[in-house]
């Protein structure tokens, strides 16, 4: 799914054992010995106040630090950039900061990773990513010569900031269109390669938000985007409003490029299709089919999918037909000839595969029939981020990822038999890549554990074989003496949630571990088993890492997403803060010894706990958060968050849209715990002044003492893009902040 504010994933990072242990046991020697720091004697940089109180809906809402809102804000920035200076001193004065540094830099300088994997034309097209950069576009020919096609780290013309967010190979493997981002704001230049020569053949299409790719036509002659609209045509000024769906021909300006969809009014609109304007328009061409499938995306689970042939869909004023609809309860859908096939959570919170025949001229939904049997506890949604797909057409036969108790497994279904077979899975893990291209025959698989490396096949039906794509990452260090215990933890009104607690094997349950609990619980996304050193390095040590899988995620299907979106916000930040309990339940630890650490919408999460429950943790650490969604509306992809949040303007949402704002609910006179916010400088999903507004009003309302810090990055954005090196060295600060203000484990 497209424009969410999303949580982001640090890569995996290789170290060697020998240098590592003793980097761990010169930290945990200082960890042991230092007690929690004191109250702050002084103070960061203070912010002014104004008197602006919202009257909406017979409430008023006082806003103290309104002045800080709005883009291009010179007054704000410079006092942001204040406050990450101050932040970065007393970071630096941390006791076990430096050894955090050795330790995590290590194993991130260390570390090569290969992620986005597609399989054209018998050539394997990936991003190769070190510590030092954000990834490289690479190529491996058949021969198994490998070569770089594009080191954005080459593009110094932006300062030398650029990424890749994107790449999308033409179908015969010819050409790839490359989204580059300079400076992390995700708005990107998308630029048409030569993978011969490497060189650029001169098709470039900007602006285009980052999560959006060239759709190719199955000839290569052109491909359809999706593309921001110019400043003056946005609704409210927000760059993720009105986008439009224009068609480019090779070799043509791209002034001529037509508009076939937009979303909003003007040109582009179609009656026949029309798009809200805070939604966006997408189009496939399946290769081997004569219909085009149209998409009205935007940050709920369920949306809307129309048809057409792909003779009319490249022209401006088609006539489509729109099979699922808002309030369908349709999350994915694809195409292989005449056949739609639809993932449905309507009758079916963990998912239904659905087949329609295009080739039916009345053909709706209600005709659509049921292809794959599933066991009761086997889900076929999938809303997490990644490379992954839920239904995935080859040249060969239709393949669905099927997930059990978080453990992914994958379904092959015969195109003209309707034969369903399960494939051999080669390890039990999740899933980090799923994909297909329907000019291939199979798939490619990465599967991963907590802690275990990601390893990479291409699954070749013929031989019915799983073949090594030769990308396999090697752990860093040794993290035998790691293990992960699925549990549950009660919930406040009772509901059962699991809960996975990563630890060292020999741990004593004595409760006299420092553990950080991690949530997210929006957009039906489930936080999903992954393998990452920068979070095993804390375990390694004697810490706890745990996941809760709160309410609003998708752990349980669409169901379990339903139960903590909008008004029942609430019901994910009692989640997480019973996780905390339940750590403590269970010997692992103590509230005093435990932190929070969400980001991005899981902001409303780990800032709602912090101001419902600020007793019951000791310390909470939120990216990049929404803190402030009664003011949504007023912020770039603010408009976009509607749907999963509710609409603050709306006097139906505005009561749960406040109740779940943690800005809004701060409170005077109150001992807050210690709180470190992160913010890159260029986030384009949510807007810096939210942080800056929480942190302000929560410094003047706490009686802790305790800090308030913000850490920001003059290079970043959301963090969906950014190198292994700079991943690293925030988790030192984490975790240097957290042995600060979490007491020391017992002697």
């Amino acid at each position: 799914m497209v424009g969410k504010a999303t949580g982001f994933a640090v890569r995996p990072r290789r170290f060697t054992a020998i240098r590592n242990s003793m980097l761990c046991t010169a930290v945990s020697t200082l960890i042991a010995a230092l007690p929690a720091f004191a109250a702050q004697t002084d103070q960061p940089p203070t912010a002014r106040t104004v008197d602006v109180v919202d009257h909406l809906f017979g409430t008023a809402l006082p806003d103290p630090y309104r002045w800080m809102e709005g883009a291009h804000n010179t007054e704000f920035q410079q006092w942001l950039v204040a406050q990450g200076a101050y932040t970065r001193q007393k970071l630096d004065a941390l006791p076990t900061l430096k050894s955090w540094q050795d330790a995590l830099q290590k194993i991130s300088t260390s570390t090569v990773i290969h992620r986005a994997q597609q399989y054209v034309d018998g050539r394997l097209f990936f991003i190769r990513q070190g510590s030092g950069g954000n990834g490289t576009l690479m190529i491996r020919e058949a021969n198994g010569a490998e070569r770089v096609l594009l080191d954005p780290a080459t593009l110094t013309d932006h300062g030398g900031h650029a990424s890749i967010t994107l790449f999308s190979p033409s179908p015969d493997g010819s050409k790839v269109a490359v989204d580059i981002d300079h400076g992390g704001t995700e708005v990107t230049r998308l630029e048409v390669l030569d993978v011969k020569t490497g060189k650029p053949t001169g098709d470039v299409v900007e602006p285009v938000w980052g999560e959006f790719g060239a759709e190719w036509l199955p000839d290569g002659k052109g491909f359809a985007y999706t593309q921001m609209a110019p400043s003056d045509q946005r609704t409210g000024d927000d760059p993720i409003q009105d986008m439009r769906l224009r068609m480019h021909w090779m070799g043509t300006p791209a002034a001529q490029d037509a508009y076939l969809l937009r979303a909003g009014n003007g040109q582009g609109t179609n009656a026949s299709f029309a798009i809200a304007s805070n939604h966006f328009p997408d189009i496939q061409f399946p290769t081997g089919s004569r219909w085009a499938l149209g998409m009205d995306q935007s940050a709920a689970t369920e949306q809307r999918y129309c048809v057409t042939t792909q003779e009319q869909a490249v022209k401006p004023g088609a006539t489509w037909r729109c099979i699922a609809n808002v309030g369908d309860e349709v999350v994915a859908a694809a195409i292989h000839g005449d056949t739609l096939y639809l993932v449905s959570a309507k009758r079916r919170s963990n998912g239904e595969l659905l087949a329609l025949d295009l080739s039916r001229p009345d053909a709706s939904l209600k005709d659509a029939h049921s292809i794959l049997p599933m066991q009761d506890d086997e889900k076929i949604i999938d809303a997490s981020i990644g490379d992954t797909q839920m239904v995935a057409p080859a040249r060969d036969a239709l393949y669905v990822k099927i997930s059990k108790d978080g453990i992914d497994g994958v379904r092959r279904i015969d195109y003209r038999s309707g034969k369903v077979e399960t494939i051999p899975m080669p390890l039990v893990g999740a899933a980090s890549l799923f994909r297909t291209n329907d000019t291939q025959d199979g798939f490619l698989l990465e599967l991963r554990g907590w802690t275990t490396p990601p390893k990479s096949w291409r699954y070749d039906p013929a031989t019915s074989a799983m073949h090594s794509l030769g990308q396999d990452e090697a752990s860093p260090a040794d993290y035998s003496m790691v293990e992960a215990t699925e549990t549950e933890l009660i919930s406040a009104d009772g509901t059962h949630v699991p809960l996975t607690i990563v630890h060292r094997k020999d741990i004593k349950l004595d409760g006299s571990h420092r553990a950080i609990i991690y949530g997210y619980g929006s957009y039906g996304m489930s936080v999903i088993t992954s393998f990452k050193p920068v979070r095993l390095e804390w375990v390694k040590q004697g810490n706890v890492f745990a996941f809760a899988h709160v309410r609003g995620g998708g752990e349980k299907g669409e169901a379990w997403h339903l139960a903590g979106k909008g008004p029942n916000k609430h019901k994910g930040v009692e989640d997480l803060v019973a996780g905390v309990a339940r750590l403590s339940e269970l010997g692992y630890s103590r509230p005093e010894r435990t932190a929070l650490i969400a980001g991005s919408a899981g902001g409303l999460l780990a800032g709602g706990a912090v101001v419902q429950h600020p007793e019951k943790f000791g310390a909470a650490i939120i990216m990049v958060g929404m803190l402030n969604p009664v003011r949504m509306a007023e912020e770039p992809n603010g408009a976009n968050q509607f749907g999963e949040l509710g609409d603050p303007r709306k006097a139906s949402d505005f009561p749960s849209v406040l109740a779940m704002d943690p800005y809004q609910q701060i409170r005077s006179h109150v001992a807050y715990p210690a709180v470190m916010l992160d913010v890159g400088l260029n986030d384009s999903r949510v807007a810096p002044w939210e942080t800056g507004k929480f942190a302000a009003r929560l410094r003047t309302a706490t009686t802790s003492g305790r800090p308030i810090w913000i850490r920001t990055d003059a290079n970043a954005g959301h963090g969906i893009q950014r190198s292994l090196g700079a991943e690293a060295a925030e988790y030192a600060d984490i975790y240097a902040f957290l042995d600060a203000q979490l007491p020391a484990p017992a002697p």
